[in-house]
């Protein structure tokens, strides 16, 4: 395979981490579309896969809160779409941060809503260390903004294992999530609590209001008022994921301005801090761009040897005569039931072999550009089981085949 010189492929990484596009890599360093494109796929796939395996976190203060961009055109223009792909339209991006060490811990794509708020925090809670008799080895405290969904979802994670507290932001014209609707102001705010030992003083959002901030200038895809917009999820979670690691593994922060002492005075000594990595106790050196390169290089490698491996037929024997002896034990059934994970959304739904949108695991539209995978199973127990083991957050059943639809008879 013709790969371009380690040199420029560390070069554009790095400026596909600052938030440059793609097509701006492109021109300047005068490499293909597709070579930008397929560096840039291959290190998001690896950045996703690295933010999952952030774990084992000893978090005493964290804060969340959520922004918006959209995928492929916004809400209103939807319908003038001939084919819009999935997750087109409005996409909010949930944000949680270390209030200490600056650590991005989690994020989420999805809606305003209590079922993704309430995947969200699953997702955060997954990246602390837990006991084996149950609780958090360091009781964490959580602030949010007034979302109305986080209250409920925090109760369904946490519920008496971790405090929090709620910034209430008001706006003169608001919408019915509570946020600032077109032409609105902000008017003030009110620290209430939501749950457990609340601790007033760290119930605010200005840490992760700033990552909001270094979000939207750090990453080509928020920035308003352009066509630098991701036209698919997938792409769009990739460059947040790759965004997050690089903050994390390789950003040095500027120093901290001075602070005023107890005493009225204030230090002419800048505080220096650590990259939020090593702050929080994931690394003990910062990482640079080639290192990053190297590891999406292997994660790639390995990627590709276990799906040769699976996609190689296993060699038989050939027969001695020309006449095989078929016993009972050797026929194979058909798979009743199947699987489909899809990549884009982070789900999986179980669908019967003959389902219209299944087909035997080729899916409504053969040929197309793949968006997930299908898995076959011989009995619906096992599907179901296979499916929650994939996504505990977020599966279901076909409502075509098996649910709702099925069950009135409109299948």
């Amino acid at each position: 395979m013709n790969q371009k010189p380690q040199a420029l492929r560390q070069m554009l990484l790095h400026c596909l981490c600052e938030g440059m596009s793609q097509r701006s890599c492109e021109r300047i360093f005068g490499v293909s579309q597709n070579t930008v494109a397929k560096l840039f796929a291959e290190a998001g796939d690896w950045a996703i896969a690295q933010m999952k395996s952030i774990q084992n976190l000893h978090v005493a203060n964290i804060q969340a809160d959520e922004l918006h961009s959209f995928v492929a055109a916004k809400e209103k223009n939807l319908p003038d779409m001939l084919d819009p792909p999935e997750g087109a339209g409005r996409v909010w991006t949930y944000l949680a941060m270390c209030a200490d060490s600056k650590l991005i811990l989690a994020y989420h794509l999805g809606d305003q809503d209590a079922r993704n708020a309430t995947q969200f925090l699953r997702k955060v809670a997954k990246t602390l260390e837990q006991r084996p008799e149950g609780g958090f080895v360091v009781r964490p405290h959580l602030a949010t903004d007034g979302l109305k969904a986080y209250p409920r979802a925090f109760k369904n994670v946490f519920g008496a294992d971790a405090d929090y507290g709620i910034l209430d932001k008001k706006y003169d014209k608001e919408d019915k999530h509570g946020n600032k609707a077109p032409g609105g102001r902000y008017i003030g705010s009110k620290r209430k609590k939501g749950s457990g030992d609340w601790r007033e003083a760290d119930t605010h959002t200005s840490y992760i209001e700033r990552q909001n901030l270094n979000l939207r200038m750090g990453n080509r895809r928020f920035n308003r008022k352009t066509n630098a917009f991701s036209k698919t999820l997938l792409n769009h979670e990739r460059h947040i994921a790759l965004w997050a690691v690089y903050h994390n593994y390789c950003w040095i922060p500027r120093p901290m301005r001075p602070r005023i002492g107890p005493d009225g005075t204030r230090s002419k000594t800048w505080i220096k801090r650590l990259p939020a990595a090593i702050a929080a106790g994931l690394e003990t050196r910062l990482w640079t761009v080639a290192d990053m390169l190297t590891m999406v290089d292997d994660y790639t490698a390995e990627r590709n040897r276990l799906m040769t491996a699976q996609d190689e037929p296993e060699e038989a024997s050939a027969p001695d005569s020309g006449l095989i002896e078929v016993l009972a034990d050797d026929v194979v059934p058909a798979p009743s039931h199947w699987v489909y994970a899809s990549t884009t959304h982070q789900t999986t739904k179980v669908h019967t072999a003959g389902c219209a949108h299944c087909r035997d695991g080729q899916g409504r539209k053969v040929g197309d550009k793949p968006s997930g995978y299908w898995l076959p199973y011989y009995s619906l127990e096992s599907a179901i089981a296979a499916s929650i083991s994939l996504q505990p957050d977020d599966h279901s059943i076909c409502n075509v085949c098996l649910g709702e639809y099925f069950k009135r008879g409109y299948s």
